[in-house]
């Protein structure tokens, strides 16, 4: 569970939304060659079986680390926390 005890100076963001965002962008890359190669079946299975393993796997880490920010840490994985009292304490501690 989160401490609350300890404050961020940053954007808000969690490290590991970033992680999450760029399996995201490697799952829908890998997503779109594993289609592309559906083309070249029965000649290609072990590179379309490759990418679709590949694929899911992205997919489904993006989506364990984003349970993970949300369910355990209580930090949205795509929206700073810009709530008001972190607004007013890092203007406090800025001033």
């Amino acid at each position: 569970m989160a401490d609350p005890n300890i404050h961020h100076e940053s954007h808000g963001n969690h490290p590991m939304s970033l992680l999450a965002f760029v399996l995201l962008l490697a799952g829908g890359a890998l997503s779109a060659l594993w289609i592309v190669t559906l083309a070249d079946l029965p000649e290609g299975r072990t590179m379309n079986i490759t990418y679709g393993v590949l694929a899911l796997g992205c997919l489904v880490s993006a989506a364990l680390i984003f349970r993970h920010l949300t369910t355990h840490l209580h930090h949205s994985p795509v929206m700073p926390d810009n709530t008001q009292s972190e607004i007013d304490r890092y203007l406090a501690k800025v001033r």
